[in-house]
């Protein structure tokens, strides 16, 4: 056999040498710069995705996004998150080195609307409300056609025709800090932090929360409505409205987080770290579930979801499965059944699935 020719030689050893052209990553179309909160889908399928945006912790924060604390006028909402953009915005007296070194921390106004009419995104600006506070981090559907309940102190807005807002201002008691707003009965409740459940109650132009229940109810953090019942949650348990007043159906030791949908007219509630079945009548059942910190429970497709960690599990008896999502996504997960979908709402992505078992990914750009 002829040995190779020298040139051929510096030819099969600079070819040997030569490293293979590395894969270029495939662009993330997927996540996006703002912070997601809830997702609400319309009867006509619009998603309407309430977001946030971030900024490095301080005493400062406005309801709406023309204030100094603003920091996404020079950046795309539908770019990629990366928190390093974040500090590039700070033009005020903040040390970032500390921040650096602590760990990132952001305070988030919710203060965008992202909607998806099938098409294209866009992303509108929540009307100023009050000159203080945050926007609850909550979409409910109340009516006019629907509405935003926890508006900064004490408003609701309402999407009226075209790209108009309704806004209608809350007198009530004193110190009246609305969290929450649901329909029930075709009657309209707010939740107050300091005082309670309330009805909402045409006064003038705006609306005046009116309290149930008799006594200071303190504590309370959010509302649920389930065949034709309604809960209230917060500090140490679960009431339910009965005859004018909240009755307790269930009592923990550590604040509920939230409630969702159950078979047999029941709801399953959690705190961070035990999960419940709450039959119609009749005492919680405990659930048996994964130990990494609760974070967000729903039930699809006669199955129980769970958020713990950074996961997302499908419950198959006492065993969790954990479905494919189709990215890697940083935090945890909220969990929504909304137009027959089951959304994965994590902090910069969204997916969804109609089956439980194969997720999609909703793209930005």
């Amino acid at each position: 056999m002829p040995k190779p020719r020298p040139s051929e030689v510096d030819s099969l050893s600079a070819r040997a040498d030569t490293p293979a052209p590395k894969k270029q990553a495939a662009p993330d179309v997927y996540s996006t710069a703002q912070v997601f909160a809830d997702v609400h889908v319309t009867p006509e399928g619009t998603v309407v995705v309430l977001a946030g945006t971030p900024h490095p912790d301080s005493d400062h924060g406005y309801v709406a996004g023309d204030d100094l604390w603003d920091f996404d006028q020079d950046i795309k909402w539908n770019q990629p998150w990366n928190d390093v953009v974040w500090l590039g915005q700070i033009d005020v007296d903040v040390d970032v080195d500390e921040l650096e070194a602590n760990g990132l921390s952001y305070d988030v106004d919710f203060n965008r609307l992202l909607i998806h009419d099938g098409k294209t995104w866009t992303r509108r600006k929540l009307p100023k409300a009050l000159p203080y506070g945050y926007v609850a981090p909550v979409l409910r559907d109340l009516g006019a056609p629907w509405g935003l309940s926890a508006f900064g102190v004490s408003a609701l807005a309402f999407k009226g025709s075209g790209t108009s807002w309704k806004l209608k201002e809350v007198s009530g008691p004193g110190g009246l800090d609305l969290v929450d707003g649901v329909v029930h009965n075709g009657v309209l409740f707010g939740l107050c932090s300091e005082n309670g459940l309330g009805r909402l109650v045409r006064e003038g132009k705006g609306l005046r929360l009116e309290l149930v229940g008799g006594e200071e109810q303190s504590g309370l953090r959010g509302l649920f409505v389930h065949e034709g019942t309604l809960f209230a949650f917060g500090n140490d348990g679960v009431w339910v409205l009965k005859d004018g007043a909240l009755v307790r159906r269930h009592a923990t030791r550590a604040p509920v987080r939230s409630l969702c949908a159950a078979p047999e007219h029941g709801v399953y509630l959690h705190t961070d770290e035990h999960a419940w079945y709450l039959p119609q009548k009749g005492k919680a059942q405990k659930l048996v579930l994964p130990k990494d910190g609760i974070h967000s429970l729903a039930f699809f497709k006669n199955r129980l979801f769970v958020s713990v960690g950074d996961q997302v599990l499908r419950m198959e008896k006492d065993r969790g499965v954990a479905p494919k999502l189709p990215f890697l996504s940083p935090g945890a997960a909220r969990l929504v059944v909304a137009g027959d979908r089951l959304w994965t709402v994590f902090p910069h992505q969204l997916a969804s699935s109609r089956d439980g078992k194969h997720f999609e990914p909703i793209a930005f750009r």
